[in-house]
């Protein structure tokens, strides 16, 4: 779950996939190469949050597309029909140009008219690179639009250098911090032959930018698998990158939220196999 020329013929295609996916399948929410992240896709362009009917569906709080706010769905909203429950970031007073979440402190339900999943939208189409260490996403979704003129997201993927990086130790000998960062995808060792993201970049005509350190920092054991990524967009100005990483217990799940082709928002937690 943004062109500045054509944009009559791509805001057409973008409504109809809109249309298309409004209609929710929970069971897929479970699926391994799903990812439970939704996002307003409502014509006003929010969604009011609310809680259980009990309360006379009081408004609690209210998400909007405009400033990228993103959610977790968690189940259908007990005793509703059209309502899903979510579970969201509490964001801070001050807002600043990137914050990573790795905890959902908010909850409510949405309306589910007014949403849609991120894995669901018009998806930009995947392909790798000659030398096999970076996956180039193209919006695909308007063939009108000259190659060259299209958006782009480019990952790239590359051995890792944690190991001659400063790494801290819990009691039970887990890696805490590396730099003083979190690490996602290893626990007590670092693996042989570890992987992690070097860049991600985006890619628009009159656009574009390198995500800013904090947005990759620490994301170890990337996947490469078309199954488990993935870059969908309500329109130019709000595309979203989701990945699930690393294996077994280790295993975690990322989404970015690319605002005006510049990275907003990063929700990471960890999912086990």
């Amino acid at each position: 779950m943004n062109y500045k020329y054509s944009f009559p013929m791509t805001f057409i295609n973008k409504a109809i996939y809109l249309s298309i996916f409004s209609i929710f399948s929970f069971s897929l929410i479970n699926a391994q190469n799903k990812v439970p992240f939704g996002v307003v896709k409502a014509t006003e362009g929010y969604a009011m949050v609310r809680v259980h009917k009990e309360d006379y569906r009081k408004i609690v709080d209210k998400i909007r597309m405009k400033k990228g706010d993103v959610f977790v769905y968690v189940k259908p909203a007990p005793g509703e029909t059209d309502w899903i429950w979510i579970k969201y970031p509490e964001k801070g007073e001050i807002e600043k140009p990137f914050v990573r979440y790795d905890s959902l402190t908010k909850e409510g339900m949405v309306n589910k008219d007014r949403i849609a999943f991120i894995d669901q939208l018009p998806q930009y189409t995947p392909t790798k690179s000659k030398n096999g260490k970076s996956i180039i996403f193209t919006d695909n979704n308007n063939p009108k639009i000259p190659t060259a003129q299209r958006s782009k997201v480019v990952i790239d993927i590359y051995p890792s250098n944690a190991s001659y990086r400063k790494q801290e130790k819990d009691a039970a000998g887990n890696i805490k911090t590396i730099d003083k960062v979190k690490p996602w995808g290893i626990d007590k060792e670092l693996p042989q032959g570890m992987t992690e993201i070097k860049s991600i970049r985006v890619q628009q005509p009159g656009r574009g930018s390198v995500f800013v350190r904090e947005a990759i920092k620490n994301m170890f054991q990337p996947t490469m698998d078309f199954e488990n990524i993935g870059v969908t967009s309500i329109d130019d100005d709000h595309i979203f990158l989701y990945m699930i990483n690393g294996s077994g217990a280790n295993r975690y799940t990322s989404l970015w939220t690319i605002k005006e082709g510049k990275v907003i928002s990063q929700i990471i937690f960890k999912n086990p196999e």
